[in-house]
């Protein structure tokens, strides 16, 4: 398990200069084979499941009182954040949309195994254009850990937009991602770092997955880029001030400058998503983000 050393050195490196690693786009079709699937099929054994419990305790901190009718959850992959919107946040009618059929019917299956699948479905489509929802169709709309897997920024740029667009206007629009770190040798330290769980768990394919991802993550800046600027939204960039790792964008309603309304999880004591055996891992990551730089755009 990496130590707060560990962070503390990497966090230093990352401040340490300019930006020297440049973005490298992630191989074509890899959530489409057997191995990929199957292994994501398995995060929430795995320290991905630090970052879904983030996105959930950021959700039930940031939403508006007293909306939580319909959702989507866009590049949902094998469903299981989709899922937890429904057990954790009790949105009644969530839709999860995913380019890669094969993650759809394994979602699909998720749902049915939880007895969820009269309040959550998958669907295959494209994140760019979300042609069968309605302008204002959404209480939230969430894209979480896959910008990375857009080709460019204009398709990221076109996925917000889409997520404004079904959006109620006093609704939540939530995207999650990695954050590209500032050299090679620093991203394969994090990466082997932080990797070492999913090769422990016997999931190659995900590591390489994971190394891939960070290789493709947008840096903040460029994320930024991305944040569409006709919207009414107020719209908060949330980055770590020490190992900015993942990046956090909310669309909040027009003229709301409170990114945050209330404190505490979503879940009863006990039922916390995060295994016993990383709950010093979670401490970190929730210290983290308490700490985090908060712009508003």
């Amino acid at each position: 398990m990496p130590s707060v050393s560990d962070f503390t050195a990497m966090a230093i490196s990352q401040h340490g200069g300019d930006q020297l690693l440049a973005r490298l786009s992630e191989p074509a079709s890899i959530t489409d084979t057997e191995a990929n699937v199957t292994q994501y099929d398995q995060v929430m054994t795995t320290k991905l499941v630090l970052a879904y419990a983030a996105g959930l305790q950021i959700i039930h901190r940031a939403r508006p009182a007293g909306l939580a009718d319909r959702s989507v959850d866009i590049a949902c992959g094998p469903g299981h954040f989709t899922l937890c919107l429904a057990r954790f946040l009790d949105y009644r009618t969530i839709t999860g949309v995913d380019l890669s059929l094969p993650m759809v019917e394994i979602a699909n299956q998720n749902a049915r195994k939880l007895g969820l699948a009269d309040r959550v479905t998958f669907r295959a489509g494209d994140a760019t254009n979300l042609f069968d929802l309605r302008d204002n169709a959404c209480d939230l709309a969430t894209f979480t850990d896959a910008a990375h897997h857009m080709p460019d920024l204009a398709a990221v740029a076109r996925v917000i937009s889409e997520m404004n667009r079904v959006t109620r206007p006093e609704g939540l629009v939530v995207i999650m991602d990695l954050v590209r770190l500032r050299t090679a040798a620093l991203t394969e330290r994090y990466v082997n770092c932080l990797g070492h769980d999913y090769v422990q768990r016997g999931l190659p394919a995900f590591f390489d997955d994971f190394r891939n991802s960070m290789y493709a993550a947008w840096t903040a800046k460029e994320l930024r880029e991305a944040i569409p600027r006709d919207t009414d939204r107020t719209w908060c960039h949330i980055v770590p001030r020490g190992l900015p790792t993942i990046q956090i964008v909310l669309g909040l309603p027009a003229g709301r400058k409170k990114p945050f309304l209330r404190s505490g999880v979503p879940w009863p004591p006990n039922e916390c998503p995060v295994p016993k055996e990383m709950g010093f891992d979670w401490r970190m990551v929730r210290v983290t983000l308490a700490c985090a730089c908060k712009t508003l755009i």
